[in-house]
């Protein structure tokens, strides 16, 4: 049994198994990735955004043992004064490119204030001078 005598057949790529039906689709790696789908349960929702919010702010307590502050969504107070003034001066959208709210754009709207304009004239009219 010589090697090379016979003539040795070239190996076709199988398309693989092919799932029919699949509710995901296929990325360029060939994984499904549910996020990749617009009902996805990675899309930001305010309940979503409420529940990683009180994940953060457990770490938080366990590491520290320090609660952090509620929010304040209206008065000048010193924290809601300086988160105005830190978001007033975010860079990025205020929408994603399907048109829905980024996390940007609800924190804003927790803390009471309807876009990065109005943010801005909050942090101008009420930071303390030095």
């Amino acid at each position: 049994m010589g090697m090379g005598t016979k003539k040795q057949e070239r190996f076709k790529p199988s398309a693989g198994y092919i799932q029919k039906n699949h509710p995901h689709p296929v990325t360029s790696c060939g994984r499904r990735r549910s996020f990749m789908q617009d009902d996805s349960p990675m899309q930001l929702t305010d309940a979503s955004y409420e529940k990683s919010n009180r994940k953060m702010r457990a770490e938080h307590k366990r590491d520290t043992g320090k609660t952090l502050g509620s929010r304040q969504t209206s008065g000048t107070g010193k924290r809601r004064v300086s988160f105005a003034c830190r978001f007033a001066g975010m860079k990025g959208p205020m929408k994603d490119s399907k048109g829905r709210p980024t996390r940007k754009a609800i924190a804003l709207k927790k803390w009471g204030f309807g876009s990065v304009g109005a943010a801005s004239k909050f942090c101008n009219n009420n930071k303390s001078k030095k």
